[in-house]
């Protein structure tokens, strides 16, 4: 199936519906946060999905990560979900580790048509399909230390955005 007919069928009443509610339970987990012990709770596999992939990344690209903190601690701004503390990062692996989580979001991708092409529907059974994908979706989305982090590396963004623009001139 070509990319398009994917796409296309994602808007189809089932499918669409599916995404719906993948879209309102992100949503859900987004505003959980104002309430404490709840959004501490639902979103552990979101923290933890989000967390194995900056150490994944720190593994593989010589980061050499040191600590990972998967419980919540209290902050002066409210609550460090978790973290990964990486050693030796470098100009050539501060883009890879900062924006490792981003690599959840094909996967998440992945899941949603792997479900809505087996013909799932909305029942409570697919509630933790829905769940597992939102939490993907969500925990791919950089924090705002992932993007300082990613910064360390920036110049390989203007390099690889400048080379991009020369192939396609």
């Amino acid at each position: 199936m070509s990319t398009r007919a994917t796409l296309e069928s994602l808007v189809t009443p089932p499918a669409s519906w599916y995404l719906a509610a993948v879209a309102a339970l992100v949503l859900l987990l987004i505003a959980s946060r104002r309430f404490g012990a709840l959004f501490l709770v639902s979103s552990f596999p979101v923290t933890v999905a989000h967390e194995f992939t900056h150490l994944l990344a720190g593994l593989l690209s010589n980061g050499r990560p040191s600590q990972l903190r998967l419980l919540p601690r209290r902050s002066a701004n409210g609550y460090v979900l978790g973290s990964v503390t990486c050693g030796n990062v470098r100009w050539y692996n501060g883009l890879v580790i900062g924006l490792a989580p981003l690599l959840l979001l094909p996967v998440a991708a992945a899941l949603l048509l792997w479900r809505t092409h087996t013909g799932a529907g909305l029942t409570l059974a697919e509630l933790p399909w829905l769940y597992l994908i939102a939490c993907l979706a969500y925990a791919s989305l950089p924090s705002w230390q992932d993007l300082r982090v990613a910064a360390a590396s920036s110049w390989l963004l203007i390099v690889l955005a400048a080379g991009l623009l020369i192939v396609a001139a």
